[in-house]
């Protein structure tokens, strides 16, 4: 019995070294990879223990491919706005950790869309909505304010770790800890931050490593149904009932709805800019 004991607490033991030599080789594959990607990024990724917690986090994520599908279809927008303002490409992935790209989603405390903009912030830079239209939730006109905040961030911190954070817990609270402690970045003043936000630029930051490295590790995405580039932008002569808009059936009808979460009834309002996929000639 003892013996017995023994041999398999041995086993456990080697095992255990084993498990913990694999997972320090994989931690180095991922330090590598974090240097390569750092060679071609503007926001640079830093290697430490959270960040690495939140990769961890993020590939075991059941709807990581759902949402790397989902990217495959907006990203190509938010990558455009970025370039409009002159803003780094990678700053597109903060939505898969404010949203995972959900276009209608509403956090515990009431923020919205994509972005998810706070109804006071949507408001200064331009977002509005009423019992009609919520441009909180409309794809371009969020990411067009998205870009205009952060910029705005950016331009008063000088750092886009700290512009993040500001971005999270607000930026009178990231400038009154910069004041209080004298210090200069998102990583000395992390334990001064709120818990949420500890973990916020680390996410981020894990993200975007992960979305450059997926194949790596055996994340495999959704395919979606439509590309940004196949969408057109039309703003409604009148009112529009979406009832009444003849599709070729149920599934252009349901990517029809998809296109335009800022819709909140079956109307849409005259002079409202809404979002269709184009017909190809062969199916007109």
């Amino acid at each position: 019995m003892i013996k017995t004991l023994k041999i398999c607490l041995t086993s456990f033991f080697f095992f255990f070294l084993s498990f913990q030599n694999l997972k320090a080789q994989d931690d180095k594959l991922i330090e590598k990879r974090i240097i390569k990607l750092n060679t071609i990024n503007k926001i640079k990724v830093n290697y430490n223990s959270l960040v690495l917690q939140q990769i961890r986090k993020f590939e075991k994520r059941k709807s990581f491919p759902k949402t790397m599908g989902l990217a495959e279809f907006y990203f190509p927008l938010f990558k455009a706005k970025l370039d409009q303002y002159g803003l780094p490409e990678e700053l597109k992935y903060l939505t898969v950790v404010e949203s995972n790209l959900k276009s209608k989603a509403t956090s515990r405390v009431g923020a919205q869309g994509l972005w998810q903009f706070m109804r006071p912030t949507g408001r200064q830079f331009g977002l509005y909505e009423n019992n009609k239209v919520s441009l909180f939730n409309d794809p371009v006109a969020s990411t067009d304010a998205a870009c205009r905040y952060l910029k705005y961030l950016y331009k008063e911190l000088k750092n886009w770790e700290l512009a993040l954070a500001a971005y999270n817990c607000g930026i009178g609270r990231v400038k009154k800890i910069l004041k209080k402690t004298g210090k200069k970045s998102f990583w000395q003043i992390i334990n001064y931050l709120p818990k949420e936000t500890q973990l916020y630029v680390p996410s981020f930051l894990a993200v975007q490593y992960l979305m450059n490295f997926y194949k790596e590790h055996k994340i495999k995405p959704y395919t979606f149904a439509v590309a940004f580039r196949e969408v057109e932008i039309i703003k409604a002569k009148r009112n529009i009932y979406i009832d009444k808009i003849h599709f070729l059936n149920q599934r252009d009808k349901r990517i029809f709805i998809f296109l335009n979460p800022h819709i909140k009834t079956g109307v849409i309002p005259e002079g409202t800019y809404y979002y269709k996929k184009r017909i190809p000639l062969s199916r007109r």
